[in-house]
Formats: C-alpha cells, sequence, structure tokens
C-alpha cells in the first residue's frame, strides 16, 4: 500500500504545517513570498517619520512576521528534506547563521526524489 498525502495543500500547510512533502518551486515561492512580507512591513517601517507613534506599531509587526517567517522557514525546509529522503531534524541547519545560506540553497537546489517514501509520494511525480 502506497501513503497517501493525508492533509490538503492550502497556503497554510505550505507555510505552516511540518507533515508531508514539498517540491522545489513551492519551496521557493513560498520562500519568496516571506521575503516579500518582511519588505513591505520594512519599507513602512522606513517610510514612517520618527516622531510618528505609528513606528512603534509597525516594530511590533515586524518582529511578529519575523517570528512567523522563522516558523514557516522551518516548516518548508522540514517538508522539502523529506522531499528528499533526509530526516527533517536537519532544519536545524538554517538556523545556524554559517551555514544557513548554504542550506537554504541546498534545499532549493536539489531534486525531488521520484519514489514513495513514509512521508508520502511526490509532490508533482512525472508521469
Amino acid at each position: 500500500m502506497k501513503p497517501t498525502a493525508n492533509h490538503p495543500v492550502t497556503v497554510r500547510w505550505v507555510l505552516f504545517g511540518f507533515k508531508g512533502r514539498i517540491g522545489r518551486k513551492s519551496f521557493g515561492l513560498a520562500a519568496l513570498l516571506m521575503i516579500l512580507v518582511q519588505a513591505a512591513v520594512i519599507s513602512q517601517i522606513i517610510g514612517t517619520p520618527e516622531d510618528d507613534p505609528m513606528g512603534a506599531l509597525w516594530a511590533l509587526v515586524l518582529m511578529a512576521s519575523w517570528l512567523a517567517s522563522a516558523w514557516a522557514g522551518i516548516a518548508l525546509a522540514v517538508k522539502r528534506l523529506h522531499d528528499l529522503g533526509m530526516p527533517g531534524i536537519l532544519a536545524i541547519c538554517l538556523l545556524i547563521p554559517a551555514i544557513s545560506l548554504i542550506a537554504f540553497l541546498f534545499l532549493a537546489a536539489m531534486p525531488p526524489s521520484q519514489e514513495t517514501n513514509e512521508h508520502g509520494p511526490p509532490p508533482f511525480p512525472k508521469k
């Protein structure tokens, strides 16, 4: 019996779920989304005058977006590692500054495993 995906493919699952597998394109697009959200918040902070009380609110929004991005980044890395047939615990490498860029590029560049593994079938199997 082949394992099947036991989750709906939603934005919530892609960004915040830890089960299943995700492909390179989905991984890259989700990472780009996180970068764009943070860039939008940072641009609001930069555009806010120093004496405007909204600056403090945007600082809180930035901290919240950082926490959400950290969670999403780890969740994406875990699913991408599952797609490569590797243990999800290796996602911790993204938290180590000296190797985080190399780990991200590795996850973004490695071709997926086309075999079904314990985490489910390939996200986009070749026919």
